[in-house]
């Protein structure tokens, strides 16, 4: 069957796929569910004049306001824009997932994005492939898109939480212009799924951000790798490179009176103050010196 044949037949099926649907008079519950049905007509019936028929993925990213009011791309925003939300699916896929930009059109502006192909040198391997209705990104542009829902309807994220920096990273972008988002995911098996980000989810995502201080105490015990005048003593907990090291802060006055020295073997009583975000990610820690450990009141002695 050639290239050019297979086209014109898709094309038709594509085009009776429109009128059938158009004929059966149902109120379809939503565009997805009615733009998925006939993704999947369309690909049985091409199936049948040809078995290496196949539907393309694609992801659409409407940009929706001032910025993008003409249809054109600031290069700036796309910069901006495309990084973080390949992070953001490469870190649902657990692997580097490329995409690329295959197309910008109008209706505010649209851009269209997809996985990076695959180039075969063997068409037989290729056609192999073709009948193959998944891809490493189709689940995590789902589970994107999902997480992209719940922060739009100001629900718990927490089971997407390895996604979070990348749509940090996207509302970060869209803040910067003024931006809201609709998001549409097209699969190979004809799945369709939508998704936006308006003013209220990108609220969301910016109090995630906000920390949260959690003070605890523990005993650090180890040898002191590096001492500072501004009140840093670095102690290694063992002897090995992969050993815990910690940085203790101790006020510079009492530091000095301490008379440590490096390779001194210590044991400090210290304050741990973690900063944790509304989902529960560490942010930063810090070891603040209370006391000497046991044993070792006396260097406090001068």
């Amino acid at each position: 069957m050639s290239a050019s044949w297979r086209r014109r037949a898709l094309e038709r099926n594509r085009e009776a796929n429109r009128h059938f649907f158009a004929e059966l008079g149902e109120d379809h519950q939503d565009s997805d569910s009615y733009e998925e049905e006939l993704r999947r007509f369309w690909l049985e019936a091409a199936r049948h004049y040809d078995p290496a028929a196949s539907l393309d993925e694609e992801l659409t990213v409407r940009l929706k306001g001032e910025a993008a009011d003409n249809g054109a791309l600031d290069f700036r925003i796309g910069d901006a824009l495309l990084k973080p939300l390949r992070d953001g699916v490469s870190a649902a896929a657990r692997k580097d997932i490329e995409l690329e930009l295959t197309g910008l059109s109008q209706g505010s502006t649209v851009l269209h994005v997809r996985p990076k192909i695959a180039e075969f040198s063997d068409p037989d391997e290729q056609a192999k492939l073709a009948r193959i209705d998944s891809s490493a990104a189709d689940p995590a542009m789902r589970d994107l898109l999902k997480l992209v829902d719940a922060a739009e309807n100001e629900q718990d994220v927490r089971q997407w939480e390895r996604m979070v920096p990348g749509l940090d990273g996207v509302v970060e972008a869209l803040d910067k212009f003024d931006l809201a988002m609709e998001m549409c995911w097209k699969s190979l098996d004809g799945t369709v799924r939508s998704s936006s980000l308006s003013g209220r989810g990108k609220g969301y995502v910016r109090s995630l951000r906000n920390l949260d201080m959690h003070r605890s105490r523990t005993v650090v015990v180890g040898r002191i790798t590096e001492l500072r005048e501004s009140g840093l003593v670095k102690v290694k907990a063992g002897v090995s490179r992969r050993s815990a090291a910690y940085e203790v802060r101790i006020e510079p006055e009492s530091l000095m009176g301490m008379h440590l020295e490096l390779g001194m073997n210590v044991s400090f009583v210290v304050q741990v103050v973690k900063k944790k975000d509304k989902i529960g990610r560490v942010r930063s820690t810090e070891y603040l010196f209370v006391g000497m450990g046991d044993g070792q009141a006396s260097l406090l002695d001068g």
